[in-house]
């Protein structure tokens, strides 16, 4: 009895896996025009469904299904192309688009600035065209870098995208972003490429010219605007509009008449000057093909970009392609935690998703071609051509963060009586107490050593004529009070070194002089009460991260000086700082004397500031 209740148990559990591996259909096939001939980037969608793809540039395809009864529609499109709806009826099979009559005589009615006007009405219908609801897409993304001198790719990158799109209600430049999945390719090239491409897992944001509001869409009237022909889609005309400005943008937009939806663009701008590393990478053009494919209630929601572009260095050039197709659209988005947000700055190649093998054959791609699968499955090792000692330089960058804020330090001066004479000029006054305010820029140079303790050096440079100028070595600890979300952290931190406070007194514009053996133009010198001394300085911080590059901060600290040092400071103006000359002297040094009631003449006992935390990698 029991061994037949475990029998049947087994039983269960196999059939549970036999229909779970059926639980889907795998469609592959080719678009092809009348002659035969491929056609790139197709949109195949299921009917009455959220699934669909693009063919490759070779007009291959293959569609993976939920529906394991194989009896569903697929629908094919491509502009300028009948639309065709087919039934599924096997694994593999080739379809074949025929033209749309263009009907070229319609353009001739129109009048001149035509293109301009429907330009505008395009702008003002896109409220009525596309989504004004919170969505969630999915997608698949293909990046490929190489040298144009060589067909093989630096390296390949593939990744199942998670989005949110927000309302195109109004104009919006980004949105939230996961990495579902992650698979890459990497040569022995790879050591060749001294930089690195971010942005690329945003592409669905960064090319979506509808919802960002760029180019034409954003400065219409920067353009000018030609209507070049006229296309059919469903017994629908489409404007086929020249557009272009005096930078070197150019391209082609495609409006539907009945609606004025932007159904697809084709931008290229080759009005870039320099990229990256100052100098060293000219970029030489930038061409992106954007389309939109009709979906549920009749709205337009961006469907596959193609994205190709080159820099130069030193006769090299290097070819970038990005290919994005979106594959899923939920009209109710859950959202994306914080923690799991693949963000802009971060580098799509050094993702550090694993790899699942298991994912890829069940999910909708755009296809490669067979050499590009043939290197994902070869299994080179991704490390061998790869120089150490970049790749340590590379770790180090991601340590490394600077701090840049600006910082409120009131100074206090103690009542005073203060005397010097030199050869050309004598200085006698007497000072009463009196509290001044001290603006000053406060940079800092931070290492991680260890996952949340920070070693560096600070230095403080006052903007105000009297301030505070420092030198400190810094350790500083962070502590997350939010790790489930956006992180928010305190961080206390300790400065120690050099610092000096300067009170500003008068001007002098009498001959020159010479003081501590140093001879100064009269006619460009100020000169400050000033006091030098060694301190200690513990701050506390907030720190809102408002990217994993970039925090907010805010901070307060309490100076205890000590060792300090107090005379006149000489110092001539307007001359580079660099090659500006000043002169200290102390009390009670060449016939100087001050006197002054409390312990110290200049003091300094507290800071607040506020400014950005940026991390370089």
């Amino acid at each position: 009895m029991v061994k037949y209740f475990l029998l049947k148990i087994l039983g269960v559990i196999f059939c549970m896996t036999f229909k779970t591996s059926l639980a889907q259909t795998i469609l592959s096939g080719k678009i092809v025009d009348k002659m035969n001939e491929p056609i790139p980037f197709a949109h195949l969608h299921i009917k009455n469904t959220n699934q669909g793809t693009v063919s490759n540039e070779d007009g291959k395809f293959r569609l993976v299904s939920d529906n394991v009864e194989k009896h569903f529609t697929l629908i094919i499109s491509s502009l300028g192309y009948k639309t065709i709806e087919v039934a599924f009826n096997e694994e593999h099979q080739i379809y074949t688009l025929y033209s749309e009559t263009t009907q070229l005589k319609e353009v001739t009615l129109k009048p001149i600035n035509y293109g301009m006007e429907l330009i505008e009405k395009a702008i003002k219908a896109i409220p009525n065209n596309y989504p004004l609801a919170e969505e969630q897409h999915t997608g698949f993304l293909r990046e490929t870098t190489r040298w144009k001198e060589n067909e093989t790719p630096i390296y390949i990158v593939e990744a199942v995208i998670e989005s949110i799109k927000k309302p195109y209600s109004r104009e919006h430049l980004s949105g939230d972003v996961k990495l579902n999945e992650f698979r890459k390719y990497e040569s022995e090239q790879l050591d060749s490429l001294d930089v690195r491409i971010y942005g690329g897992g945003h592409d669905i944001h960064s090319f979506d010219i509808v919802a960002r509001r760029s180019t034409f869409l954003g400065s219409p009237k920067n353009f000018t605007y030609t209507i070049k022909d006229t296309l059919r889609k469903r017994n629908k005309d489409i404007f086929k509009i020249y557009f272009q400005n005096e930078r070197g943008q150019s391209g082609h937009v495609y409006i539907l008449d009945s609606s004025f939806a932007i159904l697809k663009v084709e931008s290229y701008d080759t009005s870039f000057k320099t990229f990256l590393d100052i100098g060293q990478y000219k970029r030489k053009f930038r061409d992106i093909k954007i389309t939109y494919e009709q979906g549920e209630g009749g709205l337009w929601r961006l469907k596959h970009c193609n994205y190709k572009t080159a820099f130069e260095k030193k006769e090299k050039e290097l070819i970038l392609t990005n290919d994005y197709v979106t594959t899923k659209v939920e009209v109710n988005p859950h959202g994306i935690p914080y923690l799991e947000r693949f963000q802009y700055q971060d580098i799509l190649l050094d993702a550090p998703k694993q790899y699942n093998p298991d994912f890829w054959n069940n999910y909708n791609i755009i296809l490669p071609d067979d050499k590009v699968e043939q290197l994902f499955k070869s299994n080179l090792p991704s490390s061998n051509g790869i120089n150490k000692s970049k790749t340590y330089l590379i770790e180090i960058l991601k340590r490394v963060s600077t701090q840049m804020t600006i910082s409120w330090d009131p100074i206090s001066i103690s009542p005073y009586s203060l005397h010097y004479e030199n050869n050309t000029f004598l200085i006698q006054q007497n000072g009463s107490f009196s509290k001044h305010n001290s603006i000053s820029i406060y940079n800092s140079l931070l290492y991680q050593a260890r996952p949340n303790l920070f070693l560096g050096y600070a230095f403080k440079s006052n903007l105000t004529k009297s301030g505070i100028t420092s030198h400190d070595f810094v350790i500083s600890k962070n502590i997350n009070l939010n790790p489930k979300g956006r992180p928010i952290k305190i961080s206390p931190y300790l400065e120690f070194g050099y610092q000096q406070i300067n009170f500003f007194l008068q001007n002098y514009n009498n001959e020159d002089f010479t003081v501590n053996g140093k001879t100064l133009n009269s006619n460009n010198t100020d000169v400050y009460l000033s006091q030098r001394n060694l301190h200690l300085q513990p701050n506390i911080a907030l720190k809102i991260e408002k990217s994993r590059k970039l925090n907010f901060m805010f901070s307060y600290g309490y100076n205890f000086p000590f060792n300090a040092s107090t005379g006149l400071l000489f110092h001539e103006r307007k001359k580079f700082f660099l090659f500006s000359k000043r002169a200290f002297l102390k009390n009670n040094q060449e016939n100087l004397d001050i006197d002054y009631e409390n312990k110290r003449l200049l003091e300094n006992k507290f800071n607040i500031a506020a400014g950005i935390v940026y991390r370089w990698n």
